[in-house]
């Protein structure tokens, strides 16, 4: 990273004491001191972190040009130890290491004289000082590369790509995820947004990294679904975590109003990156306020994901809770009279009230609510959509979503009217899914995936410019939020293998769930990882072959023992034994 920090002192050692002390460098200033050490409370990790191969460690051109593209891994300090080793690689001018491209290699082709190299890449996105990582501006590109073998050994390059290239590979390697979160609009969620940090960065620094990310602003993708920082909100000095405390200094531009949106999106960021400060203080100016702690700020935020996972399913057309994986069934909210002949269905709890969502067997949508407790006894017609998909819930609001059976994308509220919605450039939409914080939904839209941010207000919804999700399969028919900043998605990944694949909404991290899907995968339910409240996985259950099941490394069937009160057998009159269908969860 670059940033404000290239221009600011790095003090190191007893130096840093002796300044501190002796010299009483005031709060108010734009030296930075950088604490190398370990800093109490912030969980260093003393195991030295992976470094990138030098261009000497190849014993073959091909491996060489594979480690080229692990060279840029690491801070983009210009002279720095990345730069150097960037350019160790290069005879002459190297590509400038400023925003990075991120690709995935499809073939290194070493030509019979071991010079000339025709390197193909697929293209991912473009990361950058900040972390981010943006769309890609080309898909596929073949690159014409020359190397020379040195008399000191190795190899190096004489002809090399106009911009610097890293494998993406090299992300689980040298980099670290973290979340960063931004509020939306009307400061009641907040939005997370995703950022690769380099793993060589000491954790005493790292949260004056995320902080000034945060300064930055959110990831221009996000568009009005996220917010800034107000005015010109200034970090004025390095924020250690000393013994549990994380004290920030930020320049007056927060004002009395911002501190405790400030803070509370500051604690969301810290645990979600793995930090565990016990207090927060921020000082405005060198203006120490109130410490806060940051369990009470991480909980005095609404989030609209609980504690555990209601799993349900649709069996011979009724709704019932499962008991796989969580053990713990919650109520079915819907009264006998309307649980019946279901296709889908769909219920969102907030603290006074349950809303329902069904498609029932001749296809229509209908919509329903009761006091918290209490069933829901009546469900109306939603006019204007035939849908083909399930409905989801768009949280904090009464509205929802749904695929139409024309493959368009459409909005149901308190109305009972669908209106379609139009996401920029989609068409052939065939599902739908909503992330935890929702302000951002996917959609598989002509055959691929995109994420959309979500504005949600006064006016209604408005969908903001889709991004495409790259991922390792082909055709995609069913997709889920598996968490805060990954999709499950279910599709071909060969001409014989259906499978499950998480992929993060910026196409960087693919981490296959399920090889084995038994059979075509229609839909996907998924409870999903939210690493601030201390929940580390994920739960994914999928329908597929007329059945439901637990995705978990491999595939296992729940069956109609998994429901509460489910009969062992059939209902008569059917040859065979129905299964639980169209899981969902409930947060």
């Amino acid at each position: 990273m670059t940033r404000r920090r290239l221009a600011g002192l790095v003090v190191t050692g007893g130096l840093v004491a002796g300044l501190v002390v002796g010299c009483g460098i005031p709060d108010h200033t734009d030296v930075k001191v950088d604490r190398v050490g370990p800093v109490s409370g912030s969980n260093q990790n003393s195991d030295p972190e992976p470094v990138p191969p030098s261009r000497t460690d190849a014993d073959n051109v091909e491996e060489f040009v594979q480690n080229f593209l692990t060279a840029a891994a690491g801070e983009f300090d210009p002279g720095g130890k990345t730069d150097q080793r960037v350019r160790d690689y290069v005879s002459g001018p190297a590509p400038a290491l400023k925003n990075v491209n991120l690709v995935e290699v499809a073939k290194i082709d070493v030509r019979p004289n071991n010079r000339d190299v025709a390197l193909t890449v697929n293209h991912l996105g473009v990361l950058d000082a900040e972390g981010r990582i943006s769309p890609p501006d080309e898909t596929t590109t073949t690159y014409q590369l020359q190397v020379r073998a040195e008399e000191s050994g190795g190899w190096r390059l004489t002809k090399v790509p106009p911009e610097t290239l890293l494998d993406f590979e090299a992300l689980k390697t040298y980099y670290t995820e973290r979340t960063l979160y931004f509020w939306n609009a009307d400061r009641n969620a907040l939005v997370p947004d995703l950022r690769w940090l380099p793993a060589e960065v000491p954790t005493s620094r790292v949260p004056t990294e995320l902080l000034e990310m945060i300064e930055d602003g959110p990831s221009p993708w996000l568009g009005t679904s996220a917010s800034a920082l107000p005015g010109d909100s200034k970090l004025l000095a390095n924020a250690p975590i000393d013994n549990d405390l994380l004290t920030m200094n930020w320049s007056p531009a927060v004002g009395n109003d911002g501190q405790d949106s400030l803070a509370q999106q500051v604690a969301w960021t810290m645990r979600a990156s793995g930090l565990h400060p016990r207090w927060l203080q921020i000082k405005i100016n060198g203006q120490a306020r109130d410490k806060l702690d940051v369990n009470d700020l991480l909980y005095r935020t609404p989030y609209p994901v609980g504690p555990e996972p209601h799993p349900y399913a649709i069996l011979d057309g009724k709704v019932s809770a499962l008991t796989v994986p969580t053990g713990v069934p919650a109520p079915v909210p819907l009264a006998a009279a309307v649980n019946q002949k279901l296709r889908f269905a769909a219920f969102k709890r907030a603290d006074d009230a349950v809303d329902a969502a069904i498609v029932n067997q001749r296809n229509e949508l209908r919509v329903g609510s009761a006091g918290r407790g209490a069933e829901i006894t009546d469900l109306a017609l939603v006019t204007g959509v035939t849908p083909r998909s399930a409905p989801v819930w768009l949280p904090r609001s009464r509205m929802g979503l749904v695929a139409g059976t024309d493959q368009r994308l459409y909005l149901f509220g308190p109305d009972h009217v669908a209106r379609r919605l139009a996401p920029s450039g989609l068409r052939d939409i065939t599902a739908v899914a909503v992330a935890p914080d929702g302000q951002r939904i996917a959609l598989i839209a002509d055959g691929k995936v995109f994420v959309v941010p979500v504005s949600i207000g006064q006016d209604g919804v408005k969908l903001l410019e889709p991004r495409a999700v790259i991922a390792p399969l082909d055709s995609p028919t069913a997709v889920a939020w598996s968490s805060e900043n990954a999709l499950s998605i279910g599709g071909t990944e060969s001409p014989d293998r259906l499978s499950i694949t998480d992929v993060t909404v910026d196409s960087a991290r693919r981490t296959p769930r399920v090889y084995d899907a038994r059979g075509e995968i229609s839909m996907i339910a998924a409870f999903p990882e939210t690493a601030a409240l201390g929940r580390t996985s994920s739960t994914v259950l999928y329908q597929a072959d007329n059945a439901t099941w637990l995705a978990l490394g491999t595939s296992t069937q729940l069956g109609r023992s998994a429901l509460v009160g489910a009969a062992p057998t059939q209902t008569p009159g059917n040859d065979q034994p129905t299964q639980p269908i169209a899981p969902f969860f409930v947060y």
